[in-house]
């Protein structure tokens, strides 16, 4: 009789861990994970960059104020932005082409390319693939009209 309430209590505290594990997986806030990008569903988005970027889960982060809301405007991963070396300023005009979401009940665009009036930072190439998932240098545009520079890092 121990014997088979031991079993029956590891195989209720199994299946309650197992349980809870689904549940975190479909639960999850990470954007990476739970969106796939669309380019189909692509809009460019121009406002002020309203404050500082900051950092949530992992990724980079800019609020960007338009004409109608403000919305989290989702960079990259932060080693990805501070390898780059793009800089956005509170106050500045931007554009940026990305994929609108939103995650508990948070407007988030999923940038594609954030252009200020210096350069271009390419978040994603042009089939959505996040450039920090690829081993290749990073693609900026110190002018609009001039080719594309790479910056190369050392790993």
């Amino acid at each position: 009789m121990r014997k088979e309430l031991l079993v029956s209590t590891v195989i209720a505290a199994v299946t309650l861990f197992l349980s809870a594990t689904a549940v975190g997986a479909f639960d999850r806030n990470d954007v990476r994970d739970s969106t796939r990008y669309d380019v189909l569903a692509e809009r460019v988005f121009t406002g002020v960059v309203e404050s500082k970027a900051h950092l949530l889960d992992g990724l980079m982060y800019f609020p960007l104020r338009t004409s109608r809301m403000t919305l989290e405007v989702q960079i990259g991963p932060r080693e990805f932005v501070e390898r780059s070396g793009f800089t956005l300023n509170v106050g500045e005009i931007v554009s940026v082409v990305g994929m609108p979401v939103v995650v508990k009940d948070r407007q988030i665009i999923l940038a594609r390319e954030i252009r200020n009036n210096i350069s271009v930072l390419e978040v994603r190439d042009r089939n959505g693939q996040p450039m920090w998932e690829m081993d290749r240098p990073i693609q900026m545009d110190p002018e609009p009209g001039e080719s594309i520079f790479r910056i190369c890092l050392a790993h």
